[in-house]
């Protein structure tokens, strides 16, 4: 029985295991507390060297050391990146050398190295950690591996009197810890680097997987994309040149008012076929009519009074009289032609393009004011809208294809007839104006200002070029453009 107010003895209430257990349990508990603070530290930090500076500084602190070192494994060698409680040094000291040998001795064994050696540890090189040990008075001296997917990528060497020699602890701690601060510095590391580095570990890793073991799926998916790669430089396609289209008549007749006039009739209009012959439009004859009469009448006046004067035998008088009798002829003829000519016809038979007067009759034209256009229906020519950097592999000869918007599934072929060597500038793009003439028979369905697509065949170039010169011409002038 216990005495009332005694205190109270856990032993006394746990059996011998279970004690054993729960002490167990707690030193478990401390020592990952102890592993948290110590990498609080690094996680803290953003940069790769600040972090690893963090780390030692704090693993001095917490496992009271004289001081930590970090090195980092790049290609098979150890590079010192970090001491602790120190921002700088210089890697050619000859503490900084014989650091890194120690390190490089344990990398070579690819174990944790301790001075003095424990009871338990297992034969060892120790060369370059005795000579550490003598040359700068480090009592206790310990070099443990940090290892990444079976790599090793650093080591943490650590430095104590000989009052505080590691201990099994100690260690047990320090390997449980390199576990994580392997993986941990390598992600700091990689992102640490610059655009360059990234790209060409990338490209390393690949070609790992594609050389070494496993990964069938990659291999396949590469030597597929090479075997295209190979397809698309080594095979050959024709290469034609795409331009805007528009058709047009080979001929477009301007039917013009032959006077100023007023317009009578306008019995057509825009799109409306016409015959040889047809009337287009006539204009109001009530003032050439009376302007007729006046010229007759003077002219008959004028007649009259020249006979009298040739039968007064007036010589001077009968020259007057008969320069102002032709002249009121002239001016009669005149009146007759402008008559005549009150009727605009079509030229030839073909359909009207422009024009429509139908909603202005009565209205004043001037003379050689172009009323009506027409264009015959039975022959057109090309007219393609070519990009100026396209035209370098045009020639006269050259055969294409045109597919107008109103008729996508009807392939005309023609053959190009002129190029044009003066550029247009319109919708902010520069272009030439290349003619070409229709090779078959025009259907009864074109009309003149059709649009569409047409394609000059220019030659037989790989497909790799055809799909890219676009735009490996413009990246060129803009680099030439660039350059001083």
């Amino acid at each position: 029985m216990m005495e009332p107010g005694a205190p109270i003895q856990l032993e006394s209430l746990l059996p011998a295991d279970g004690l054993a257990a729960l002490t167990a349990k707690a030193q478990s508990a401390e020592r990952l507390q102890l592993l948290f603070d110590l990498l609080a530290p690094a996680l803290g930090q953003t940069g790769y060297e600040a972090s690893a500076r963090a780390f030692v500084t704090e693993l001095a602190t917490r496992l009271h050391c004289d001081r930590v070192t970090l090195g980092t494994v790049l290609h098979g060698r150890v590079r010192l990146t970090a001491l602790s409680h120190s921002s700088t040094f210089s890697p050619k000291t000859t503490l900084v050398r014989a650091i890194t040998a120690a390190m490089e001795e344990a990398l070579d064994q690819r174990q944790t190295i301790v001075v003095p050696p424990l009871p338990t540890t297992p034969t060892q090189i120790r060369r370059a950690h005795d000579e550490l040990v003598r040359e700068f008075h480090s009592a206790a001296l310990c070099s443990v591996p940090l290892s990444c997917d079976g790599h090793v990528t650093g080591l943490l060497t650590l430095e104590r009197g000989a009052e505080q020699p590691f201990d099994r602890t100690t260690l047990d701690v320090l390997e449980a810890l390199s576990a994580v601060t392997g993986p941990l510095f390598v992600m700091k590391r990689r992102d640490a680097r610059w655009l360059g580095g990234k790209v060409w570990e990338s490209v390393r890793s690949q070609l790992a997987k594609l050389t070494g073991p496993r990964h069938v799926g990659l291999k396949l998916a590469t030597l597929g994309a090479a075997a295209l790669v190979a397809f698309l430089f080594l095979a050959t396609g024709e290469y034609r040149v795409t331009a805007k289209t528009v058709l047009e008549g080979s001929v477009q007749q301007a039917a013009s008012a032959p006077f100023q006039g007023y317009l009578e009739t306008a019995p057509v209009r825009a799109g409306d076929i016409v015959q040889a012959g047809q009337v287009l439009a006539t204009l109001q004859d009530h003032d050439l009519k009376l302007e007729r009469l006046r010229w007759q009448s003077q002219r008959d006046q004028l007649a009259k009074e020249y006979r009298q004067v040739l039968a007064d035998r007036d010589a001077a008088k009968v020259e007057i009289k008969a320069a102002e009798l032709a002249q009121a002829g002239a001016q009669l003829a005149l009146a007759d032609e402008k008559l005549a000519r009150i009727r605009m016809t079509a030229p030839f038979a073909g359909i009207v393009v422009s024009g429509d007067w139908s909603q202005r009759l009565g209205s004043p034209v001037e003379e050689g004011q172009v009323l009506f256009e027409v264009a015959p229906l039975n022959d057109y020519r090309v007219v393609l809208q070519v990009d100026d950097w396209n035209m370098a592999g045009l020639r006269v000869g050259q055969t294409g294809t045109l597919l107008l918007s109103s008729l996508p599934h009807d392939e005309l072929p023609f053959t190009v007839t002129q190029l044009t060597p003066v550029s247009t500038a319109k919708d902010g793009r520069n272009y030439f104006r290349v003619e070409a003439k229709l090779t078959t028979a025009p259907s009864d369905r074109l009309r003149p200002a059709m649009e569409g697509v047409g394609k000059i065949a220019v030659d037989e170039r790989s497909l790799v070029w055809i799909w890219t010169h676009d735009i490996v011409d413009w990246a060129s002038l803009k680099l030439w453009a660039w350059l001083p």
